[in-house]
């Protein structure tokens, strides 16, 4: 019999594996098979765990709100002033979101399909989030400022919303970059709009030192060149490097367009190869939406080094 961390291992796996093909493909492009291998399981142990791939992607759904949730209730009750508290829950709810990147663009694509099962449960926990921030916000107002007793629901519909148009338009993640604006969306309806301009002014600064902590620091010996890049018949692999520099979240026919390649199997190839060579991060469009790339940190240290060496050629 498998033991209990096991069980939970499968689960874990079995989730992460239906995010990955919910964002290649959409929900509909799935399978119990294809999830099964993705995690490295059986389909029994598929079975075991799900009734369908509908209750599957509900699970999902639910394992990345009981997390993010708890995150944010306890990072705004770390802080005793509001606008401090607001910052802190959202800080901490797009650094979850940034970890689990892959989960997050999938539920934030499909999250508006037609669940049923779950659906009031999920409800009432981003309900339980938005009263947390709302509550605190009218113990601070008089009577005659207290917003409608529906803005609790506008607030959760504002900031999913634009977490999900971002995710569409190629805007996020990384989600963090969104911490200014969705600061400002929460508190200007109970505080007013300065006092909301300058909780967005701290959270862009905020979000701006939380990405340059993440970037690797620059290397202090010139990047070897890969082998595929260093033949004049790589010029093609070469412009790609250059174009998505200058144009990153480009997809495959802006890419071809630009680098001069007309047939769609060539550039697909082009960008694979660059992409497992670690040169390229990939964003999975999901279904009927292309995909779209950007240099990776290596891929941007590479193209540096390939503009040394054409400098001093």
């Amino acid at each position: 019999m498998e033991s209990n961390a096991v069980l939970e291992s499968q689960r874990s796996r079995l989730l992460e594996g239906m995010a990955e093909i919910v964002v290649e493909r959409g929900l509909r492009g799935a399978s119990n098979a294809e999830v099964a291998r993705r995690a490295g399981v059986s389909r029994a142990a598929f079975s075991r765990n799900f009734d369908d791939l509908d209750d599957c992607f509900a699970a999902l759904l639910e394992w990345m709100l009981a997390r993010s949730g708890a995150a944010i209730v306890g990072a705004f009750q770390s802080e005793g002033c509001w606008d401090d508290a607001v910052l802190a829950g959202l800080e901490a709810l797009l650094a979850f979101l940034d970890a689990e990147s892959v989960c997050a663009r999938a539920c934030l694509l499909e999250s508006m399909t037609a669940l049923a099962a779950g659906f009031p449960s999920r409800a009432d926990a981003l309900g339980r989030l938005g009263t947390l921030v709302d509550a605190a916000a009218r113990e601070q107002l008089s009577v005659e400022r207290q917003p409608p007793e529906t803005m609790t629901e506008a607030t959760v519909a504002s900031v999913l919303g634009i977490l999900r148009r971002r995710v569409l338009n190629g805007g996020a993640p990384p989600f963090i970059a969104l911490l200014g604006p969705l600061a400002e969306v929460v508190i200007a309806p109970y505080f007013g709009p300065s006092v909301a301009a300058r909780a967005a002014r701290r959270g862009r600064e905020r979000a701006c030192e939380l990405l340059a902590e993440q970037s690797p620091a620059p290397s202090s010996q010139d990047v070897e060149v890969p082998e595929m890049l260093r033949h004049a018949s790589s010029h093609r692999m070469r412009a790609c490097l250059e174009y998505l520099d200058g144009t990153p979240h480009a997809s495959n026919g802006a890419v071809a367009e630009n680098i001069g390649i007309s047939h769609s199997g060539q550039i697909s190839m082009l960008l694979n190869r660059l992409y497992r060579g670690g040169l390229l991060l990939k964003e999975c469009g999901g279904a009927g939406r292309p995909n779209a790339w950007r240099l990776s940190p290596y891929g941007a240290e590479v193209l540096a080094a390939l503009n040394r060496r054409r400098a001093t050629a």
